[in-house]
């Protein structure tokens, strides 16, 4: 169903449990995809990617920085997640379960080859066929959360949308790590 939208926004709370320091974080984020184009807005960093070029802009520090996007099999881009789960990933339903009158099925994704992390388990709403919940397992036994508030699909973007405008942000210092 993801799939068939031109553009998705995604509001969502993303938590981090460490169990190894007893870190635990927990921030609410927005996440824009179009195709292979994505605007990530989350606590005081914004990171926008045009499907070549990736610039993070970091509040605190008043800067950007530019990088060429390099494809390689560690990274989880949301448009990678979205749409390449079947090639990368060995996927079966885990479980399928039900919660406060709602209906949802656990998908366990499972890297072809050995990566930074062990799985990634997908909380579908068969309800309403729409992804619920991400939760990313690293080797340490860390997880890293993207709890979906809401989606709102096709909303109207344009290419420019996803390029890091300068102009908006004067005195933005410019690192360019291309």
């Amino acid at each position: 169903k993801t799939q068939s939208y031109t553009s998705v926004e995604f509001e969502f709370t993303f938590t981090y449990e460490d169990p190894t320091s007893g870190d635990d974080a927990s921030e609410k984020g927005v996440l824009l995809i179009s195709g292979e184009k994505y605007i990530l807005d989350i606590e005081g960093q914004k990171v926008i990617c045009d499907g070549k070029t990736l610039w993070t802009y970091i509040e605190d520090a008043w800067e950007v920085q530019i990088n060429t996007i390099e494809e390689d099999d560690e990274s989880i881009t949301p448009s990678k997640l979205l749409t390449t789960y079947n090639e990368n990933y060995k996927a079966r339903i885990d479980k399928e379960f039900k919660e406060e009158g709602v209906n949802y099925k656990r998908i366990e994704l499972k890297p072809e080859e050995g990566k930074k992390w062990v799985k990634l388990d997908v909380i579908v709403d068969c309800d309403k066929m729409e992804i619920d919940k991400i939760t990313i397992h690293d080797k340490n036994g860390g997880q890293l959360s993207y709890s979906i508030d809401k989606i709102t699909p096709n909303i109207e973007v344009k290419d420019s949308d996803f390029v890091f405008n300068p102009e908006d942000y004067p005195d933005v210092e410019i690192v360019d790590m291309r």
